[in-house]
């Protein structure tokens, strides 16, 4: 990604949020760069490849602020925390019809979504949680795969839900979703 690719995709990840994706078009996005949309095009061979290189560009963002969390000097439960208020922070920033819009308009690009988001559930996450039960910090009879299926997996949908963002704030999301849930599986000498 050359220069100008990566300032056209940080203005359109402030279009997305604010209006979703099929409501953006490449017009749009030429117009708030004061350029041909065959110039845009030039960039950017369609829509679905500048969705694509958004996805990638916000992940590899993620990822860097992933990296300094884990980096802490702190509990993997606290990490595990950190992450996801990062997360729903993130998350509650994007309009509800981007995430619904990407599914269902734009698959490859939300392959690349389901495939990050589970890079960091299913590998960051599930990891930090079994270091914490290494440690003793979870109970050992806990099945942290399936814990991670059936809790953090599908927080994506619920959160993006503007009838639950709207009427709850970020920390009563965090703790509801991820808190309270860490606390069932915590081991009472901890």
């Amino acid at each position: 990604m050359n220069s100008e690719q990566k300032k056209i995709i940080t203005k359109t990840i402030i279009l997305f949020k604010k209006y979703g994706v099929k409501s953006v078009s490449m017009d749009d996005i030429a117009n708030e760069f004061a350029m041909s949309k065959k110039t845009l095009y030039t960039l950017f061979d369609s829509k679905d490849n500048l969705i694509e290189q958004t996805i990638c560009y916000i992940f590899s963002e993620h990822f860097k602020k992933i990296d300094r969390i884990l980096e802490k000097e702190i509990s993997p439960l606290q990490k595990v925390i950190l992450v996801y208020r990062y997360g729903i922070n993130q998350m509650v920033t994007y309009d509800s019809a981007f995430y619904f819009e990407l599914k269902k308009y734009h698959l490859s690009a939300h392959n690349h979504y389901e495939e990050n988001k589970n890079q960091i559930i299913f590998e960051t996450i599930l990891g930090l949680l079994q270091e914490a039960q290494d440690i003793g910090e979870i109970k050992q009879e806990v099945n942290l795969q399936l814990f991670c299926e059936l809790h953090l997996f599908k927080i994506d949908e619920i959160i993006s839900n503007p009838n639950f963002n709207t009427r709850y704030t970020t920390q009563q999301m965090l703790n509801h979703l991820i808190v309270h849930n860490l606390d069932g599986i915590v081991a009472k000498e901890y």
